[in-house]
């Protein structure tokens, strides 16, 4: 039953990945990103964030998908296990599937005594996410080590380096 039941799962993730999850992946490249992080959120949740104290998510790269089936889908670990091999046979990176706490709305304001910044509480609700990336090298480092050579004989490297700046024929 666990076999039918996982080529049952790849099916289904597939055509979610297909309908919902490539658009969400294609707005996050056009923006120049090279990853996603992605919400699922049920149909009928409702997200009302108080304009002047939103939520402190990041918000600005996340993409929300609406899909009750996902969520249902995506509540189960063996799920997340073979939407997480599909991922990686399309090749993608850094993939992690899990269930997240998500801010819908605010449910109170507290003000501090000895703070002007009010304190924003926000109710959360348990949802799946799937944060992934599409770097072409993974784990690359962009970091260049710039070693000292260390001189032949006995100049002195200062001394070199003022050769080689004097001498018409290096470039």
């Amino acid at each position: 039953m666990h076999e039918l039941s996982d080529d049952g799962a790849r099916n289904q993730f597939e055509l979610f990945l297909e309908q919902c999850l490539i658009p969400a992946l294609a707005k996050s490249a056009e923006n120049g990103d090279r990853e996603c992080h992605v919400v699922i959120l049920r149909e009928e949740d409702s997200v009302s964030w108080d304009p002047d104290y939103p939520p402190n998510t990041g918000e600005e790269y996340l993409q929300i998908v609406g899909n009750s089936c996902m969520v249902r889908f995506l509540k189960y670990v063996e799920n997340r296990d073979v939407a997480k091999q599909v991922l990686k046979e399309r090749g993608l990176k850094k993939i992690r599937l899990g269930i997240e706490g998500y801010p819908t709305h605010m449910e109170k304001l507290k003000h501090r005594p000895n703070s002007d910044r009010p304190e924003v509480v926000y109710n959360y609700i348990q949802r799946p996410f799937i944060r992934l990336s599409w770097e072409k090298e993974e784990a690359k480092s962009r970091h260049v080590d710039f070693q000292c050579v260390k001189a032949k004989g006995d100049i002195p490297p200062d001394a070199e380096a003022g050769a080689l700046l004097s001498d018409p024929t290096w470039d």
